[in-house]
């Protein structure tokens, strides 16, 4: 059988395990107090903030443990004969629980006409049938739908809450040899999601029960980052052949051009936070020796800002483009 996957693993059953989402936890759990349930919500926010896992948790206490909520994915489930399946559905009782609920994650996907014939069982919808509908793009549901749910906006999950997540599982799974920077640069990697989070830390461990900073970068293969150090200085110094040379070996590797470019433009962002602010908290750079040595000597603001400017302007225009790698060229070397 195969082993389950740390995010699915260590998935929080219960409000006290749910990271961040306070207020929301608050309303929420009061609601269930005063016995004041509305028939339909909606659960918004970015991939991995704990909007399906929070559904799961209040469906399960509405119902007091009885029952399962009916999950639909509405991503591969959108067409109105879907949407007339799900009032169907809620026509009728639950067998097991007091409440028939519903979940339907990646709602922004159901059509017009599947959103028109869910209106009116929103408006009238039948006593013991309740809503949870969950999205990451809440601008493209109808205004007559979000004028009838109750909305809550998950927030991304905070940077501290994820370092105590992560330590949380890494003793759950008998592991104590771990570093804290490692910790901390894959919290910061994992862009306020916990699943993400979880993920990282699973190809991690799948790399070496080690986990320190050097064997995070190995495992994550982010071995660009050399890359991208090595093709600043020869930028920054107007080393042609260099420039030349790196950009060959990218192509020749089989890297796709355009997300090679987005990354950079990424890395060259993290390099102005910390030049402006001093810390390797705003950004995803490994905090290494090598890169702070390297940081020290990049040299003036001002020139690592119009690099930028210039390597945005490359990442909007090749999306246009059919020859990614020579206009990269040609814009690197004229910088």
């Amino acid at each position: 059988m195969a082993k389950k996957t740390l995010a699915v693993a260590y998935r929080p059953a219960d409000w006290k395990s749910v990271a961040g989402q306070e207020s929301t936890k608050i309303i929420l759990q009061q609601q269930l107090e005063s016995k004041e349930i509305r028939n339909a919500y909606l659960f918004c926010g970015a991939s991995g903030c704990g909007k399906t896992t929070c559904a799961r948790i209040f469906a399960n206490e509405i119902n007091k443990g009885q029952g399962v909520p009916i999950e639909m994915d509405a991503a591969s489930h959108s067409s109105v004969d879907d949407v007339r399946e799900i009032i169907k559905m809620a026509q009728t009782k639950s067998l097991d629980s007091e409440y028939k609920i519903f979940i339907i994650d990646e709602c922004h996907s159901i059509s017009n006409t599947g959103w028109q014939a869910m209106l009116k069982l929103i408006e009238e919808p039948p006593a013991k049938s309740i809503f949870i509908f969950c999205t990451t793009n809440p601008e493209k549901i109808p205004k007559t739908i979000l004028n009838r749910v109750q909305r809550y906006d998950f927030k991304r999950i905070g940077h501290k809450d994820i370092v105590l997540r992560l330590e949380f599982v890494l003793e759950e799974e008998g592991i104590k040899d771990y570093d804290t920077d490692a910790i901390d640069y894959l919290a910061r990697m994992s862009g306020g999601g916990m699943r993400d989070a979880l993920a990282l830390l699973d190809k991690c461990l799948g790399y070496s029960e080690k986990i320190t900073l050097d064997n995070v970068l190995k495992a994550l293969e982010l071995s660009d980052t050399d890359t991208f150090l090595d093709l600043t200085d020869a930028v920054l110094d107007k080393d042609t052949k260099t420039i030349i040379e790196i950009i060959e070996d990218v192509y020749a590797s089989g890297e796709d051009m355009k997300q090679f470019i987005k990354q950079y433009m990424n890395f060259v962002l993290d390099v102005s936070k910390y030049l402006v602010c001093g810390d390797f908290k705003y950004t995803q750079l490994p905090e290494t020796k090598d890169m702070k040595d390297w940081l020290k000597d990049v040299g003036e603001l001002d020139n690592i800002l119009d690099l930028l400017d210039r390597v945005i302007a490359i990442d909007a225009d090749i999306k246009f483009s059919s020859s990614a790698k020579e206009y990269i060229e040609v814009q690197l070397i004229t910088f």
